[in-house]
């Protein structure tokens, strides 16, 4: 029985257009010969977390794919042995693959022109909250929102006591000044 697999995979950010289309073409390649590939999704140039081999850059790729349960491995030594692919990760989808970018529909962009910035993002925290998990009769939406005035409380307190830390430190240079 065939299983939904994901691919990410990382190549050398450094190269032409050209050079990266080869090499995608090349792990496509690797791919399909033992996977019946859904998707393939293009990250683009991105910085590294961390330098690997020297390079600052990484091109990320990822390709969604159905394969019998041993083949990842196969996939995966392949992998191993290119000199090209500097990361991969291959993962088992349990439910749906991940999404790769979320469009707004023209009525979405039309409800997010709101006229208090600070509203917007206190409403896109609660529908991301809603989203997340499902909101039951125990929890309603109004808990949801004072979880968001309770941190948004918690955030000016931090700020506040940053503030004060800050004012102690100048008193006591103008103290050890005099």
């Amino acid at each position: 029985m065939k299983k939904k697999y994901e691919l990410l995979y990382v190549l050398n950010g450094t190269l032409t257009d050209e050079a990266l289309n080869e090499q995608m073409t090349r792990v496509q390649a690797v791919v399909e010969a033992v996977a019946e590939i859904e998707e393939v999704f293009i990250w683009g140039r991105r910085k590294l977390a961390y330098e690997i081999q020297d390079l600052r850059d990484g091109y990320y790729v990822i390709i969604h794919f159905h394969a019998e349960p041993d083949q990842p491995q196969n996939i995966e030594r392949l992998l191993r042995i290119t000199d090209f692919v500097l990361r991969y990760l291959i993962t088992v989808s349990e439910n749906d693959y991940m999404p790769s970018v979320k469009q707004l529909s023209e009525k979405e962009i039309d409800e997010l022109s709101v006229e208090d910035p600070e509203e917007l993002v206190e409403q896109m925290i609660i529908e991301s909250a809603q989203g997340d998990q499902e909101v039951s009769e125990e929890e309603p939406a109004e808990s949801v929102e004072e979880s968001v005035e309770q941190a948004s409380e918690e955030v000016e307190a931090v700020e506040t006591v940053s503030d004060a830390v800050v004012d102690a430190e100048q008193t006591s240079e103008e103290r050890t000044a005099e």
